[in-house]
């Protein structure tokens, strides 16, 4: 028989808890006493200090008696029985983990010991449940009445959610009438710190520093994720377990998404009945649950070779994806898994950024340290759905940025050096860099030479097709390029950059870029990766000096042109997939009337990002549109 196991989270505890169980497992008790400094057993049983609700207390002590409720039902369980998945409520997830064989009894404890006094030493804080209103309502409010100070901590049922923020804001008087008048009950809760939400980044930080120090095992059965309600990846998991600190508990959306796997029972293990309770409301209104894509399964024999392609900054929108991010859960989880590593490593959300429903499709994002990972994470989260649904590359293509992107699918790098190479690039890039601009202009590239004047001042950046190229250089200068260029009727764009990228204009901070490589190693492609900066091929040769190569991706100007017609001129049938944020590299295709290349997009900031997955499916695999 299959079975879920869920185990509780902080708020669970209670005096008298693991007295079933700490006499069975004497010598796991004894080494719990032993790593923490102090009796695990008076703690729990006796709690003489009054300590047991204290942050730094309960989390060890929560892990402790759910870890050892796991082993005394391992021990009695019956031959018959299997545990298909695991999951925990916040805290409860290092025991989900331990269960899954992520790490044993020592390593989890060590890591709750350590997050149970971060999070005590965390900015003064306060937390409220909301109970009686729905997730988006809850959301609309906080929008509408200016309380965007406060963030979701908790989604744990149709209508119970539980706020995080500065305790001045979720104890104000104001907040609780707002809520109240809205029909909700509004109860502010016990706690020190605004927990899962944007005020413990500085926890998160230092959480994740040192989970470095460990190693984490592959998972043997399936957990699911508090971050993004599905199952973890199985291994190289560590961003996710991080950030899971400042991020919302999808519990809601977790048992619902368990309930579509149809197995039963979800069985509650350690104190209390908090989620056994929660599971009940689950079960009358469970979320719904939509299937990965709206296209059927691809058939692997007529599925069509692809190359996939990533495109570079200009091509960045605020909402990029957000249809995606909504209803599909590997984009999903993969934006989440991004998200959580730049939080970590630079103290923001991207998918707070990229989805603020604040902002529009059509205003400016070309803030550098928030567009380079962005753009990295709407591409490799774009490849994680392609992957999802059967879909592998024959061979990929980088243009400037995306070239991060390509080196990663490729499998030269980790998705998590890929991503570090960019936050590096930005940082350095937005410290140091020289101020300026790129101008695509749409005309062939003699233009460029038959009029030196006008172009004086700018550099050739690239060529993207025949009757488009783009010039970098400074803002002024390219002000009265685009001045000239109105007089004579010829068509230019501002592209939404700071800096003169592909040109000498950027050769003082040369040095500080190639700094960025510290640590990070390159492997020899997998599948064949094509540059637009070479314009063919990239070969383990030109990766055995990775600060060469790097430099000239940033520095050298993009033959975008050359490389799609020596595809062009070598008969190549392949089905060009532009996973970029616009669709901008199958258009330069389009443009270039290549000879018989074929091409598609993924999405745009058009939105049907759904609509236009099912479309590029069929094309993929063979079939009419339905």
């Amino acid at each position: 028989m299959q079975k879920i196991y869920v185990f509780p989270g902080q708020g669970s505890q209670f005096k008298g808890m693991g007295k079933e169980v700490f006499d069975k497992f004497k010598t796991y008790t004894d080494l719990a006493s032993d790593i923490l400094g102090y009796s695990i057993v008076d703690l729990c049983l006796e709690d003489r200090d009054q300590r047991l609700n204290q942050t730094e207390y309960t989390q060890p002590a929560l892990y402790t008696v759910s870890a050892l409720t796991y082993l005394d039902r391992l021990q009695s369980a019956s031959g018959n029985e299997r545990v298909a998945y695991f999951a925990g409520h916040s805290l409860g997830e290092y025991c989900a983990l331990f269960a899954a064989g992520g790490f044993d009894f020592t390593t989890g404890l060590q890591l709750v010991q350590r997050r149970g006094h971060l999070m005590s030493q965390a900015p003064k804080g306060g937390m409220a449940a909301v109970l009686g209103l729905g997730e988006e309502t809850v959301r609309t409010i906080l929008r509408d009445k200016g309380l965007d100070s406060i963030d979701l901590a908790n989604i744990n049922s149709p209508d119970q959610i539980i706020l995080s923020g500065l305790h001045d804001h979720i104890a104000d008087e104001r907040t609780r009438v707002i809520f109240e008048q809205a029909g909700a009950s509004y109860f502010p809760l016990n706690v020190s710190a605004a927990f899962h939400s944007r005020y413990m980044k500085n926890v998160e930080r230092e959480f994740a520093s040192y989970l470095a120090g460990f190693a984490l095992q592959p998972l043997a059965t399936p957990v699911i994720s508090n971050m993004t309600a599905r199952p973890y990846p199985q291994g190289d998991y560590a961003a996710i377990l991080s950030g899971q600190i400042t991020h919302p508990v999808k519990w809601y959306e977790s048992i619902s998404w368990l309930l579509t796997q149809d197995i039963q029972p979800i069985e509650e293990l350690g104190p209390g009945t908090v989620l056994t309770k929660l599971t009940d409301k689950i079960l009358k209104a469970p979320m719904v649950i939509l299937p990965p894509a709206a296209a059927p399964a691809p058939v692997a024999s007529s599925m069509q070779d692809t190359i996939f392609m990533y495109g570079g900054q200009g091509t960045q929108y605020f909402q990029m994806g957000r249809e995606l991010y909504q209803h599909n859960p590997a984009f999903r989880q993969q934006m989440d898994a991004c998200s959580a590593l730049v939080e970590a490593e630079a103290g923001f959300s991207l998918v707070k950024v990229i989805y603020d429903e604040s902002r529009r499709v059509y205003e400016p994002f070309d803030s550098i340290l928030q567009t380079h990972p962005a753009l990295f994470a709407i591409g490799y989260s774009l490849t994680a759905m392609m992957r999802a649904e059967g879909v592998e590359p024959k061979a990929v293509l980088g243009y400037s940025l995306g070239e991060y992107i390509g080196l990663t699918v490729s499998g030269c790098l980790s998705w998590q050096d890929g991503l570090r190479l960019t936050l590096r690039q930005a940082r350095v890039l937005a410290e140091h860099g020289p101020k300026g601009g790129m101008l695509s202009v749409l005309a062939p590239v003699e233009h460029l030479q038959q009029h030196p004047e006008l172009y004086r001042g700018v550099e050739l950046a690239g060529i993207n097709f025949a009757d488009n190229f783009c010039v970098a250089g400074a803002q002024a200068d390219l002000a009265r390029i685009r001045q000239g260029l109105d007089a004579m009727g010829v068509i230019s764009i501002e592209l939404p950059v700071q800096y003169p990228f592909h040109s000498s204009h950027i050769e003082p901070v040369r040095d500080k870029v190639l700094a960025i490589l510290e640590g990070i190693d390159f492997k020899a492609p997998g599948i064949p990766y094509y540059s637009s900066t070479f314009a063919r091929a990239i070969h383990a040769g030109d990766l055995s000096n990775a600060r060469d190569y790097l430099w000239r991706i940033i520095r050298q100007s993009v033959d975008f042109h050359g490389l799609i017609k020596h595809f062009s001129n070598s008969g190549n049938q392949a089905l060009f997939v532009d996973l970029s944020a616009t669709g901008s590299l199958a258009n330069f295709i389009k443009y270039t009337r290549p000879n018989g290349l074929r091409y598609s997009h993924s999405i745009n900031q058009f939105g049907k990002d759904l609509s236009n997955l099912h479309i590029l499916l069929n094309e993929i695999t063979g079939r009419s549109g339905e």
